[in-house]
């Protein structure tokens, strides 16, 4: 295990690929940039054999993310080593999240994680209606104060960062209404919807479908489960719930605003 470096994000971005993931070397590089990443490199040239990245927000949370391992070289224990280092990497942090797949779910319980909530990756392949009255705008400069503070009250930390390198990857599908944003970004199989923080389900509604019909093409997103009116909208317009996931967390979650979170930003990035 050793630290990873930029010469590492071609073999990073094959792993992800080869798993089966949406992350593209934006993602990565933003890994290397805004935290630390681990790599395990069996000197195979294509394609690293496991990686696991720590990201802080703030100093009350951080996110464990990408702990990945290929598919040869599993039950090895190289995840639960990768855990114990971002653990280790953040030891003093209040509150230590993740977001898990029903597979790492009993590994990371394990480690002394405990449930917060569920969502879902749904595939939204067609254009969405807009609801009526909705009137969401295209986000300016102007728009980021307000944008930042909704963001960092609903998911509990700032992450200033990460929401404006998504805006600059898919700057046609941010977008704006009264108490809530949405933003979106590019991806190796799908672009990804998200965060979308609002005020209400149909608010939600609204900037969900802006952003599905900006892009233009089929899209995914992290839908709280919690988000029952808007997954039933969803389900009405041809899309469909895809994989489950827990969001886990080790020691405490800072104050959020869940019933305004409907939309997360993806596994990696909370």
């Amino acid at each position: 295990m050793r630290p990873a470096t930029e010469a590492d994000l071609p073999r990073a971005a094959a792993l992800s690929a080869r798993i089966g993931w949406n992350q593209v070397a934006a993602d990565w590089r933003y890994f290397l940039r805004d935290g630390a990443v681990a790599a395990i490199d069996d000197g195979d040239l294509d394609c690293l054999a496991a990686t696991a990245a720590v990201l802080p927000y703030g100093a009350s949370l951080a996110w464990i993310s990408m702990v990945l391992v290929r598919p040869d070289r599993r039950r090895a224990g190289l995840a639960t080593a990768l855990m114990r280092w971002a653990i280790a990497r953040l030891d003093g942090t209040p509150g230590i999240a993740l977001d898990a797949t029903p597979a790492g779910r009993e590994v990371y319980r394990q480690l002394g994680f405990r449930d917060v909530l569920g969502f879902a990756r749904w595939s939204v392949p067609d254009a969405l209606p807009m609801p009526d009255g909705a009137a969401p705008r295209a986000m300016t400069g102007d728009d980021w104060a307000g944008v930042l503070a909704l963001d960092a009250a609903a998911f509990g930390a700032p992450r200033a960062a990460l929401l404006q390198g998504f805006a600059a990857r898919a700057p046609g599908a941010a977008f704006v209404a009264p108490g809530g944003f949405v933003l979106a970004r590019d991806g190796l199989r799908a672009p990804q919807i998200g965060p979308v923080v609002a005020q209400d389900a149909p608010t939600a509604m609204a900037l969900i479908a802006a952003a599905r019909n900006a892009l233009g093409r089929a899209a995914v997103l992290d839908l709280a489960d919690a988000a029952t009116p808007v997954a039933t909208w969803l389900c009405a317009h041809g899309a469909s719930a895809q994989r489950p996931f827990t969001r886990m967390v080790l020691g405490e979650m800072p104050p959020t605003k869940p019933g305004q979170n409907f939309v997360f930003a993806g596994p990696e990035f909370g």
